[in-house]
């Protein structure tokens, strides 16, 4: 199963960005709408969010059903996002990170279409 191989492979790069962008709050999409109710809100709602991603992808790695389904979801969600926010990408340092960013847009976009073409996609069928 070399391609279960390297599915999982993207899901740990994926897993791995994720904590160095959280660690060193390179999050480009990082937005403080949440300050105006409560200074810490926009903190607890961008960990919450992170966690969410963080079990969705566990669920990947498990090949669960719902897990495939949730990332897709997030994803759509993250467009419908970045529509109505303003791109901070500029402000973000250094400056490899942005370009490490438009690469785990394609990781994502590997993630997504390895979970959805055999024979990845039959390893999720499979009822465990």
């Amino acid at each position: 199963m070399r391609a279960v191989s390297i599915y999982r492979t993207l899901l740990f790069l994926r897993v791995g960005w994720l904590l160095v962008e959280w660690f060193f709050g390179w999050d480009a999409r990082r937005h403080g709408s949440f300050t105006l109710l409560h200074p810490h809100a926009s903190l607890f709602a961008h960990a919450a969010a992170e966690f969410a991603l963080l079990i969705i992808l566990a669920g990947l790695w498990y090949f669960l059903r719902w897990a495939r389904l949730l990332f897709v979801l997030a994803l759509v969600a993250s467009v419908i996002d970045s529509a109505f926010w303003p791109y901070h990408g500029i402000s973000l340092s250094p400056s490899f990170a942005i370009a490490i960013s438009w690469c785990v847009v394609i990781l994502n976009g590997g993630i997504v279409a390895m979970s959805f073409l055999p024979p990845v996609r039959d390893v999720f069928e499979t009822p465990t």
